[in-house]
């Protein structure tokens, strides 16, 4: 009966230890190591992806130029001013983009008049937005596009044309300084279109595209990048090897205020303009070759060895060793 009655009796809690304050601090000194170690991680990881996004872009301008070759048995006009164009609309039917390309008239039609440009809208056809225009790891640095408030308004890219190791609007002093894409006696009136037979050095061995990098300005005061502008930064030139400490020079003083950007250094002459091939890429830029190939060239590549590079007659043979 007195099992019945009796109360069970209560068990004694245990107390709970809570953290220390040292052992707080040890658990997010912790935290802190394996974000600081992941971080990089995940950076590399990302520029790894930008990096192969970016020869794949390259990969299908080389092929847009051979498909152009093609047709037409001869490679696409660098650049001309009259009518004012430059490679990039050419090979619009080539990287799916014939909606752009669709009634043009190439024999009189601008980059800067309608349907090309709308002014002060990116309605045009140089304002359309393409992916194949850019390279991802410069995107967020430099501006894609003219302002509005500029008449005309055009989209910027990352992708330029060899232009060897001949300044701008300046006569070659010899065949063997030019690469596929030049003007005869630097005039601009007469590009000169080149068969892939033409190059005489090898299309291996033979530059047909590499990065730029954009303006970071959103005003049409820097053409860095401005590849649909036959006055523009449509194409590079080997005067500079890639990431040059060197400045781009450019041809005014009025349009070109330069930069403080220390990737993408700026003189502003009215002397004849030439720009290198410039990348945020870490240690070189990605190259396309005229056979089709692309090539990541290291900053440390020589200077011999890239003007070589550049040019299409120069009887060189640099083999591999710019990588």
């Amino acid at each position: 009966m007195s099992r019945f009655l009796s109360a069970e009796r209560p068990t004694p809690s245990v107390g709970r230890r809570g953290f220390t304050l040292i052992e707080l601090l040890v658990v997010i000194a912790i935290i802190a190591i394996l974000i600081g170690l992941l971080v990089p991680a995940v950076q590399k990881v990302r520029e790894s992806a930008a990096n192969l996004q970016c020869k794949n872009n390259l990969t299908q301008w080389g092929k847009a130029m051979h498909n152009y070759h093609s047709v037409y048995k001869k490679l696409p006009i660098g650049s001309r001013n009259n009518p004012r164009q430059t490679w990039v609309m050419y090979l619009w039917p080539y990287i799916e983009q014939e909606n752009l390309a669709a009634g043009i008239d190439y024999s009189t039609q601008h980059f800067y008049t309608p349907p090309m440009t709308q002014p002060n809208t990116l309605n045009g056809r140089t304002g359309q937005y393409v992916p194949l225009y850019y390279c991802p790891t410069d995107q967020g640095y430099g501006s894609d596009l003219d302002d509005t408030s500029e008449t005309y308004c055009r989209r910027r890219g990352n992708y330029a044309i060899n232009w060897g190791n001949v300044k701008a609007d300046t006569a070659p002093a010899s065949l063997a300084q030019v690469g596929p894409f030049w003007h005869l006696n630097g005039d601009r009136a007469k590009p000169q279109q080149v068969r892939l037979t033409d190059i005489r050095d090898g299309t291996s061995n033979t530059l047909m595209i590499a990065e730029i990098l954009r303006a970071a300005s959103h005003k049409d005061n820097d053409w860095r990048g401005d590849i649909h502008n036959d006055d523009g930064c449509f194409r590079f030139q080997t005067l500079l090897t890639p990431n040059s400490s060197s400045p781009d020079v450019m041809s005014s003083t009025t349009f070109n205020q330069g930069s403080s950007d220390p990737l993408t250094p700026l003189s502003p002459t009215a002397g004849a303009e030439y720009n290198g091939a410039r990348s945020r890429h870490t240690g070189g830029v990605n190259v396309l070759f005229c056979d089709g190939s692309v090539t990541f060239i290291t900053n440390s590549v020589s200077l011999n060895t890239w003007q070589a590079l550049g040019t299409m007659n120069g009887k060189d043979f640099p083999g591999t060793d710019y990588q």
